[in-house]
C-alpha cells in the first residue's frame, strides 16, 4: 500500500516531465527551428492561445504559488487589491503606450529599439543590466519549488534543482520558442489543476467558504482598503497599486520575453488581446493563490505551524499545509508539487529563451559584429541557454540565504526594473529625452536602488530590521509542543505600525518594498530630462519611435502624411527608411 502511494505522488510529477521532454524533441527534431526567427519569434504562426497561457505561466512561479500564500497568511488581504484595482490601468497603459511601438517595430530583441531611440551604448548597458537581473532572479525560481519537492518527498534540493535545470535547459534550447510556449501551456493546465483541488479540498475541510471568511475577519485579515498614504508602511493600498503598476510595467509592457510573445503573433489586434488576456489570468492567479493563504490561516488560526515549530520557515508553509490535507488522497500532494515545479520550469524556460535571445542580438551580433548564418546563429544561442541554466543552477546556493519568498522576489526586481523602465519610457513617452539623458537616469536609478535594496537586505539579515506580522495563536496546539519566539524586537525602535529598525539603519531602508520599482522609475526619469534639458541635442526622431497619442501631437503633419500614403511599418528595414523619411519632413 505505502509503494502505491509513493507511486502515485511520482506520477503526476513524472507525466508533466515527460510531457516536456516530448514538446522539445518534436520541435528541435522534427519541426526543427534552425533560423533566428524560428527559434525566438517561433516563425510568427502562433495564435492566442498559447502565447497567453505560456505569458501567464512564465510569469507565475513557485514565487507566486508559495509566496502570495503566506502573504496572505502573515499579513492579511491588502496584497490581493493588485488583482482588481491594477487590471484596468496595466491594460491601458501596456494597449496604449508600449505595445504599438514595440508591435510596429517587429525587432527581434526589444533592446534594438534603444539603439535606434539613442545609442547603441544605451542598448548594450540596458541588455547587459536585463541579463543579469535574470540571471539572479531564475535561481530564485528554481529554489523555491525544490524546497517544495524535498519537503514532500525528502530528496535532496539540490539534486531535484539539477534535474529541473537539466530537463528545463534541454527542451528550451533544443525547441526554440514554440517549445517553450507550448510546455509552458501544458505546465500552466498542472498548475491550475494543482491549484483548484487544493482550494476544493481546502473548503471542504474548514466547513465551507463561509468559514473562511469568518474566521479570517475575526483573525483580523481580511483588508483590502488601508488607505494610509505612508510610503514606510509594508502594505497598504497605495504601496501595492502604485507599486506593482509599476512592476506590471516592467514585467509586461517593456519585458523582452513578453514582448518577443507578441511580435511573434501574426497581428497587432491578436497581440492586443493577448495583452489583455494575459493581465487577467494574472490577476486570477493572484486571487486564487490568495485564497489558499486564506484556507491556511483558517485551518491552523489556533496553532500557527511555525511557532510551533512544525516548520522551520514560511517558505515550508504551503507544501505543510497541502501534505496535511491531501494526506488521505494519495497522488494529490505529488499534483501539487507537480504543478510548483511546472511553474517553476515555465518561469526558467521562458527567462532563458529570452536571455539567449538577447545576449546574442545584442552583444554577439551588435558589440561584436559577427555575422553568421541562420543555422550557426541558432546555434550560438543554444549555447547561451545551456551555459545560462548552469550558472543559475550553482547560484541556488546563494538563495538559500536569503528570506521571505515574495518580498525577496519583489527586492531583487526593485533594482533593475526601475532603471530599465526609465530608459524605455523616456525614449517612447518624452521626445525631448535624448541619449545623455537616458543613460545618465538609467545610471541614477540602478544606482540609488542597489543602495536602498543592499542596504534594506542587509539589514533584514543582520535582524536590524522587522516586521510586524498579523496575531497568531498557540492555544489550540498539543500540550508537549514547544514553541519558538519569532517576534523578539529586543534592541529595535518602532517606526511605525508595521516595522522596527535598529537605529543604526538609516530611514530610506525602512522604505516598502513595493515602492522600489516606484522610486527607481520616478528617480531615473526625473533625471533623464533634466540632463536631456540642461544638454540639449539636435536630434531627428523616427515618429514611430515614439508611442501614438505623442507622435500624434509632435508631428500632426507627419501623421497625416502616413496616413494619406497609407505608410507602414512592419520590419527593421521598414524602420530605417522611416527614419530618413523624417528628417525630409
Amino acid at each position: 500500500m505505502e509503494q502505491l502511494n509513493w507511486m502515485a505522488e511520482y506520477a503526476a510529477f513524472v507525466i508533466m516531465l515527460g510531457l516536456s521532454v516530448v514538446i522539445g524533441l518534436y520541435y528541435g527534431c522534427i519541426s526543427k527551428q534552425n533560423t533566428v526567427n524560428d527559434y525566438l519569434l517561433g516563425g510568427k504562426h502562433m495564435s492566442v492561445f498559447p502565447i497567453t497561457m505560456s505569458l501567464v505561466a512564465s510569469h507565475i512561479s513557485g514565487i507566486t504559488l508559495l509566496g502570495v500564500p503566506s502573504e496572505i497568511y502573515s499579513n492579511g488581504t491588502q496584497y490581493l487589491i493588485v488583482g482588481v484595482v491594477n487590471t484596468v490601468v496595466v491594460i491601458f497603459l501596456v494597449v496604449f503606450i508600449y505595445l504599438p511601438v514595440f508591435y510596429d517595430l517587429q525587432l527581434t530583441s526589444v533592446y534594438e529599439y534603444l539603439g535606434l531611440r539613442f545609442n547603441s551604448n544605451i542598448r548594450g548597458l540596458s541588455s547587459l543590466i536585463f541579463a543579469v537581473h535574470l540571471i539572479l532572479y531564475i535561481p530564485v525560481v528554481i529554489y523555491i519549488p525544490a524546497l517544495a519537492f524535498n519537503q514532500v518527498t525528502g530528496l535532496d534540493v539540490h539534486l531535484i534543482t539539477l534535474i529541473i535545470c537539466v530537463i528545463c535547459i534541454f527542451y528550451t534550447t533544443i525547441g526554440g520558442l514554440k517549445a517553450v510556449v507550448w510546455t509552458d501551456a501544458i505546465q500552466s493546465l498542472f498548475t491550475a489543476v494543482s491549484i483548484l483541488i487544493v482550494i476544493i479540498l481546502g473548503v471542504m475541510q474548514v466547513g465551507g467558504i463561509g468559514n473562511v471568511i469568518k474566521a479570517n475577519q475575526e483573525g483580523g485579515r481580511i483588508e483590502f482598503f488601508k488607505m494610509d498614504p505612508n510610503p514606510f508602511l509594508r502594505n497598504t493600498f497605495w504601496t501595492v497599486t502604485i507599486g506593482t503598476t509599476f512592476q506590471w510595467l516592467s514585467a509586461l509592457g517593456i519585458h523582452p520575453g513578453a514582448v518577443q510573445r507578441f511580435v511573434a503573433l501574426p497581428t497587432h489586434g491578436k497581440a492586443r488581446k493577448a495583452a489583455v488576456w494575459f493581465v487577467l489570468g494574472i490577476c486570477i492567479v493572484k486571487i486564487l493563490t490568495g485564497a489558499i493563504g486564506m484556507l491556511i490561516y483558517t485551518k491552523y488560526k489556533d496553532c500557527d505551524p511555525l511557532m510551533a515549530n512544525f516548520i522551520d520557515n514560511d517558505r515550508k508553509l504551503v507544501p505543510y499545509y497541502v501534505m496535511d490535507v491531501a494526506a488521505k488522497f494519495p497522488g494529490l500532494t505529488g499534483l501539487f508539487v507537480s504543478g510548483i515545479v511546472s511553474a517553476a520550469l515555465s518561469t526558467m524556460s521562458a527567462q532563458i529563451n529570452t536571455v539567449s535571445g538577447t545576449i546574442y542580438e545584442d552583444f554577439i551580433v551588435k558589440m561584436m559584429g559577427i555575422k553568421v548564418s541562420d543555422l550557426t546563429a541558432s546555434i550560438i544561442m543554444k549555447c547561451i541557454a545551456v551555459i545560462s541554466g548552469i550558472i543559475c543552477v550553482l547560484l541556488v546556493f546563494a538563495v538559500e540565504k536569503l528570506n521571505g519568498i515574495l518580498q525577496m522576489s519583489i527586492s531583487l526586481g526593485g533594482v533593475t526594473h526601475g532603471a530599465l523602465l526609465t530608459v524605455f519610457t523616456l525614449g517612447v513617452c518624452f521626445p525631448w529625452a535624448n541619449s545623455r539623458g537616458a543613460m545618465y537616469g538609467m545610471l541614477t536609478s540602478l544606482a540609488v536602488m542597489a543602495w536602498i535594496v543592499a542596504g534594506a537586505q542587509f539589514a533584514i539579515y543582520n535582524k536590524e530590521l522587522k516586521f510586524v506580522e498579523l496575531d497568531v495563536s498557540i492555544a489550540g496546539c498539543p500540550a508537549n509542543t514547544t514553541f519558538s519566539n519569532h517576534t523578539d524586537f529586543s534592541g529595535l525602535i518602532r517606526l511605525n505600525e508595521e516595522v522596527y529598525a535598529s537605529p543604526n539603519v538609516p530611514t530610506i531602508y525602512t522604505v516598502s518594498y513595493m515602492h522600489y520599482s516606484t522610486i527607481g522609475t520616478v528617480v531615473g526619469i526625473a533625471v533623464g530630462l533634466a540632463v536631456s534639458l540642461l544638454f540639449p541635442t539636435d536630434q531627428n526622431i523616427d515618429p514611430r519611435l515614439l508611442t501614438p497619442c505623442i507622435r500624434n501631437f509632435v508631428y500632426p503633419k507627419y501623421m497625416a502624411e502616413t496616413v494619406k500614403n497609407g505608410v507602414t511599418c512592419h520590419n527593421k528595414t521598414d524602420t530605417y527608411e522611416l527614419v530618413s523619411q523624417e528628417t525630409k519632413l
